[in-house]
């Protein structure tokens, strides 16, 4: 039952791929030229000529490298700013729930912090980091410690008003209790958190990079922009969304593995 329904969901995707590309086709052949609609073929020369080094990094920025060393680049920021992320957000959403005066002194605060669109920190980071890893990955830290506070904040205040006397009650509070009860309990929630943390980091990553980054997937986007090559564009961000597919179908298998006692 599980492998017909993963196989009616792969169905229905590779429908939409070839849908997309029917399009795309439609508009490339209905508009000559390669610099609004390249064709299918001209983007994948393209990839393939800036698969490994890419002559326009070399012009623009005396760079090196292509589309698979910046877009490699790209994942491990996003992968190391979300861990970040989520190890601070966890301490935090932890804490939280067991200090009551704690809570009541934070939650106007990480309410505002809330409503603060990620994007206009940037400018911030800029100043006070410039150009360096911290500034280009810290809109995915931000993003990734709100959203891991809210989602281990109400999954673990849920366990302890349910488990925390019954638990007390076998003498199990303190250290035991947080590991015994409030991990497990907070495990399902945090995990997916993270998983959609992942998903919008490539995004804010990226973004970050177009907008002043040294290098990465974004900064070889602003790179093609500038020169008018438009297939060099659509050749990052589909070499992007393959290795986003693949991170997020890895962090889907491990996040299963690892709450398979909740199944």
């Amino acid at each position: 039952m599980r492998f017909k329904s993963w196989a009616l969901t792969l169905c229905y995707g590779l429908a939409g791929i070839l849908v997309l590309v029917a399009v795309w086709s439609v508009l490339a052949a209905t508009h000559p030229g390669t610099a609004r609609f390249p064709s299918l073929l001209f983007i994948a020369e393209t990839i393939d000529e800036n698969l490994w080094n890419s002559a326009a990094i070399a012009y623009a920025s005396f760079g090196t490298g292509g589309i698979v060393s910046n877009v490699l680049s790209t994942a491990v920021n996003v992968l190391i700013a979300v861990a970040v992320g989520l190890v601070v957000g966890y301490a935090v959403g932890i804490a939280l729930v067991r200090s009551r005066r704690l809570a009541n002194l934070s939650s106007l605060s990480i309410a505002l912090l809330g409503t603060l669109p990620v994007l206009v920190l940037h400018p911030f980071l800029t100043l006070w980091f410039g150009v360096s890893q911290i500034a280009m990955g810290g809109m995915v830290v931000f993003y990734t410690i709100l959203t891991i506070i809210e989602a281990v904040r109400s999954s673990t205040a849920r366990a302890q008003d349910r488990w925390g006397d019954y638990s007390a009650s076998l003498g199990l509070s303190g250290p035991g209790f947080i590991t015994s009860v409030l991990v497990p309990a907070s495990l399902p929630a945090t995990l997916g958190t993270a998983r959609a943390a992942v998903a919008f980091g490539w995004g804010f990553q990226a973004l970050a990079e177009v907008l002043g980054g040294a290098s990465g997937a974004g900064r070889l986007v602003r790179t093609f922009a500038d020169a008018t090559n438009t297939a060099g564009v659509i050749g990052v961000l589909i070499c992007l969304g393959i290795v986003a597919l693949i991170t997020d179908a890895v962090i889907a298998a491990l996040g299963k593995w690892a709450v398979r006692w909740n199944e």
